[in-house]
């Protein structure tokens, strides 16, 4: 069929399938080759290699097996391409990428339980029903890929334990006597244990990974090669085999050197932890339904009634976990604190790492050959008074031995942080600051702050953040849609700052380009920017929450504060302004005149679950503290569906849950009631019940 030009983008629609699926534009191979190179823009490409061993013993590419490897080829480019019926090519890269490891894991499964299945002998077509409900179920069992596809635990004791057994006892004394630390086991890796070995046997199967040249070594001690033994037990999959897993920290040693954070912390999420969440068994289960499309080709494949029923399939799944509520006090006190550390200090560390890069410029120099003393001198009066004694307490000068400690112990190290002795710790603090404030103020999701670049962020007025929408790319062939919204003068001196150190490390060398905004210096010494990825971004909150010792718990764990759960600080403040009579500052921050504006703009400007979590978490907190009166009649439908009658004695985020629940069924509605009195226009939060049995 012949199309007019202005319509040839429709061209690829009326392809026969049997050549468009021949081609993807992540595939750099030929369809038919055995060894496949791919890339979604990786900066190097990645291989599937086809030659796998099959249950019967033959090889995946042996002639006898063609239309089984065609069909698990054409799956694969089939859950990308845009003549699909499950996916379009609109989606962002993001997303297809996630398809494309979706099929791949799905393959994977497949492989690993050929014997099973007897895929040599009956292909894709002897996938019955049970068949796909197993595969579907085991895929959906664990959030974990490596878990659920791969049982990675499970696999790695067997590994671990039968390695032991081959191993020579005397080589394993010699290394235990060798290096003491592989006896040490600590009491968060007794806790955190996933693997089933024996703990009193722990010590000689790390002897066993040590004599075997299983370990790897890094300056955070002693951890076992994931890939290395993932190329041994896997070797018969295609994405399994070269996949890093995740780490067993029982079999791992630690120098004393290692340590991220201060103290545990306090979970994030709440909900089963191990359960896949229900949006993802609807993606599995779509990318699975997809094995469909290898009857358009005329290739074996399951049965279209055994596919559809397995579209029809519901599973038990986790319930989808909520991000654990920070407690106001938290929220409110990270808030001013990160303010005040900008007003007091902001400036003074943006000019001293500048002036540190300025200083090892003009000597043309690396960092690790400045002494504490010279960078004393440079950095200016009031850092030295602030207590900065040197350039950072992890970096590494010359003449330290590679994987010689630096950091010291845990405590003696965080004693430091606080008593401000490392500038590159103070810079992170100051990141963390900056995204504690950015974050709370403009209640984006984690992922559109970290994509902020600093050449384009502010527009050119410098009242409005400019950001990519992370939800916005469905059916815009992958393109988010940029989006303003008005930012706070505060936030916005604080981003400059970021941005006129960006400017003059470019200027300086450094960096090559602006990058994105948060990307942070590292605290190893090296003034070229870390990429804000999560771990980076992260990284500073955590650096911020251990500066300023956010709270713990009852078991010592700290709030180690997360984007997620400052989305929802403007509706809270909000809501708690109605007791305290902030609401002036809202105003003022907002620019409108009277409440019900106020709220308008939020309800605008927050997305509904975030609304919905600031609202239940108010009453919560409101309960909590034992304001029944405000609430008599919520407060008895809780106390008769969930038995609590103290609520000061409940744990908040159990209330959080309750209210959630009878919100989410509409049992009841939580909203501001607005009234008119001699000061003016005013508002109380009203939670209505509507009749309902208990």
């Amino acid at each position: 069929m012949q199309l007019p030009p202005e319509l040839d983008f429709l061209n690829q629609f009326f392809i026969d399938p049997s050549i468009a699926l021949r081609q993807a534009d992540w595939l750099l191979s030929d369809f038919d080759d055995n060894y496949w190179a791919y890339s979604f823009g990786f900066k190097k490409p990645k291989i599937i290699d086809w030659n796998v061993e099959m249950d019967d013993g033959s090889r995946l590419i042996d002639p006898k097996n063609r239309e089984l490897l065609d069909g698990l080829k054409y799956f694969i480019t089939g859950v990308t391409n845009s003549t699909s019926q499950t996916v379009t090519r609109t989606s962002a890269t993001s997303t297809r990428v996630y398809d494309f490891n979706r099929a791949l894991h799905i393959v994977d499964f497949l492989l690993l339980n050929a014997k099973n299945f007897q895929l040599a002998k009956h292909g894709l077509a002897g996938l019955g029903r049970d068949a796909l409900k197993l595969t579907l179920a085991e895929l959906c069992s664990n959030r974990s890929t490596a878990e659920a596809v791969y049982g990675w635990s499970k696999r790695l004791s067997l590994y671990c334990l039968n390695l032991t057994l081959q191993t020579s006892a005397s080589d394993i004394d010699s290394a235990l006597k060798e290096f003491p630390d592989l006896n040490k086991i600590s009491s968060d890796q007794i806790e955190n244990n996933t693997l089933e070995i024996p703990l009193e046997i722990i010590p000689r199967v790390r002897a066993a990974l040590y004599v075997n040249d299983i370990y790897r070594r890094s300056e955070k001690g002693y951890t076992p090669n994931s890939v290395k033994i993932s190329n041994l037990i896997y070797r018969n999959t295609l994405k399994g085999r070269l996949e890093i897993k995740p780490t067993a920290d029982i079999l791992s040693t630690r120098t004393c050197d290692y340590f991220t954070r201060e103290l545990l912390p306090i979970t994030v999420t709440t909900g089963n932890q191990e359960s896949i969440a229900m949006a993802d068994f609807y993606q599995f289960r779509r990318t699975l339904y997809s094995l469909g499309t290898l009857h358009e080709l005329g290739l074996p494949a399951p049965s279209v009634e055994d596919l559809d029923a397995t579209r029809k399939l519901l599973l038990e799944t986790g319930k989808l976990g909520r991000f654990r509520t920070l407690p106001s006090k938290v929220v409110f006190g990270a808030v001013r604190n990160a303010i005040e550390f900008h007003i007091k200090h902001g400036k003074s560390l943006i000019d001293g790492i500048c002036k540190v890069a300025l200083h090892c410029k003009l000597k043309g120099i690396s960092t690790s050959e400045l002494t504490d003393d010279v960078v004393r001198k440079i950095i200016g009066e009031d850092l030295r008074k602030l207590g900065v004694e040197g350039l950072g307490l992890s970096r590494r000068v010359i003449g330290t031995a590679h994987l010689e400690p630096i950091k010291g112990s845990t405590s003696e190290y965080y004693s430091d942080l606080r008593a401000n002795k490392g500038l590159l710790e103070l810079i992170k603090v100051y990141f963390g600051s900056t995204q504690i404030i950015v974050g709370a103020l403009m209640g984006r999701r984690v992922g559109e702050l970290k994509d902020l670049h600093a050449s384009n962020c502010l527009d050119v007025s410098e009242q409005w953040l400019v950001f990519l929408n992370r939800k916005s790319s469905r059916n815009l062939f992958g393109i988010r849609q940029t989006e303003v919204r008005p930012i706070e003068p505060i936030a916005v001196k604080m981003i400059k700052s970021l941005v006129r150190m960006q400017k003059i490390l470019k200027r300086l060398g450094y960096i090559d380009e602006l990058t994105t905004l948060f990307s942070s210096p590292s605290i190893s010494g090296d003034l070229s920017l870390a990429n804000a990825n999560s771990y980076n971004y992260n990284q500073n909150l955590d650096f911020f929450c251990d500066y300023f010792e956010t709270e713990t718990n009852e078991d010592g764990k700290r709030y180690y504060i997360r984007q997620h759960q400052l989305r929802r600080f403007f509706a809270l403040l909000f809501f708690y302004s109605s007791s305290f009579g902030g609401l002036e500052t809202l105003q003022w921050m907002l620019g409108h005149t009277d409440a019900e504006h106020v709220w308008h703009y939020i309800t605008e400007a927050i997305d509904g679950a975030t609304l919905a979590g600031a609202k239940v978490q108010y009453v919560a907190e409101a309960l909590h503290s034992g304001d029944i009166e405000s609430f008599e009649s919520l407060a008895a439908l809780v106390t008769a569906r969930y038995g609590t009658e103290n609520f000061t004695l409940a744990d908040t985020n159990e209330l959080e849950e309750y209210l959630a629940d009878l919100m989410e069924e509409g049992a009841i509605t939580i909203e501001p009631e607005f009234f008119e009195d001699g000061d003016g226009q005013r508002f109380k939060v009203i939670a209505k019940v509507i009749g309902v049995d208990a």
